[in-house]
């Protein structure tokens, strides 16, 4: 079994990356991510917004975003779109009251889906 680092997969269409990460809940990270890219998105920028909290997205909310991304032909889901910002979240996919258990491999399923499976378009972050 090979150790270290996983290989980095290139995002079709995605420049730059950037991630807003904490090991703890409610520190604001949400907060932060719609934050930066309004100011990217203010300086003319590309802008995604991918929501990967499973457990309690508020993207949506934050974003004033509600619905279900529709798909294009080939079966890719199209981000919703507020003040010019691709957004993806796992809030558009499932009802906000629904209860739902997230097992390891079915976060990591759920958000690579979220990541590889959206027509993202061209992106500078």
């Amino acid at each position: 079994m090979a150790r270290g680092v996983p290989k980095q997969k290139a995002i079709p269409g995605i420049k730059q990356v950037i991630v807003v990460a904490s090991g703890k809940g409610g520190v604001g990270k949400s907060t932060t991510a719609v934050n930066l890219a309004l100011g990217l998105a203010a300086y003319e920028a590309r802008v995604g917004l991918l929501d990967a909290d499973v457990h309690g997205p508020s993207i949506p909310r934050m974003m004033n975003l509600k619905g279900n991304p529709a798909l294009t032909d080939s079966n890719l889901m199209i981000p919703l779109v507020n003040y010019g910002i691709n957004c993806m979240s796992m809030g558009f996919l499932v009802e906000e009251t629904a209860p739902i258990v997230w097992r390891g491999l079915m976060v990591m399923s759920a958000i690579e889906k979220l990541l590889r499976q959206v027509e993202w378009g061209q992106l500078d972050y």
